[in-house]
C-alpha cells in the first residue's frame, strides 16, 4: 500500500483506499470517476469524528484528513464476516480484508459465497479478492 499522489493513474487491479482507524479500522475503496475525478462520497468520507470511551465517559475525537493509499487488490486468504446491516436499499456484509480493515460487500452476494465455500469460524476458506462490493473467488 502506498499513499497516493495527484495525478497518479490507478491500474486494472488498483483502488484507491481510505481507512478510518478504530478498535476494527474501517476502509473504503473506490476507482475513480469516468472523467478521471475521486468520486465525492470517498472524498466526504471519514470526514467528521467519533466518540471514543474514556476514563470520564466518551469524547468526541475529530478525524484529521484521512490519507488517500492506492492498493493493489489481488486474491488472498484470511477474508473473515465481521458483522452485517441493513439498509433502506441494499444490505450489507461487513468482511475483514486480510490487512486488516473491513469492507463491504453486497448482503446477497455474501449469502452466495456461504452456499458455495467453506467458513472456518468466520473465516472464509480459499482465496478472494474485493471487486465494487463483491468478493470473487480465485
Amino acid at each position: 500500500m502506498e499513499l497516493y499522489e495527484e495525478g497518479y493513474e490507478l491500474k486494472e487491479d488498483e483502488y484507491l483506499l481510505k481507512i478510518r482507524k478504530a478498535d476494527i479500522s474501517t476502509g473504503f475503496m473506490t476507482k475513480f470517476n469516468k472523467n478521471g475525478t475521486i468520486p465525492k462520497a470517498f472524498n466526504e468520507w471519514g470526514m467528521g469524528g467519533q466518540y471514543e470511551k474514556t476514563l470520564d465517559g466518551y469524547e468526541y475525537i475529530p478525524y484529521d484528513d484521512l490519507p488517500i493509499y492506492v492498493i493493489k487488490e489481488e486474491f488472498r486468504s484470511g477474508w473473515k464476516l465481521d458483522d452485517w446491516r441493513f439498509g433502506k436499499s441494499m444490505n450489507w456484509a461487513s468482511l475483514i480484508h486480510p490487512e486488516g480493515f473491513t469492507l463491504e460487500i453486497y448482503l446477497q452476494e455474501f449469502l452466495n459465497i456461504v452456499k458455495e465455500n467453506i467458513i472456518n469460524n468466520g473465516e472464509i476458506m480459499g482465496e478472494f479478492k474485493w471487486e465494487y462490493s463483491k468478493l470473487i473467488k480465485s
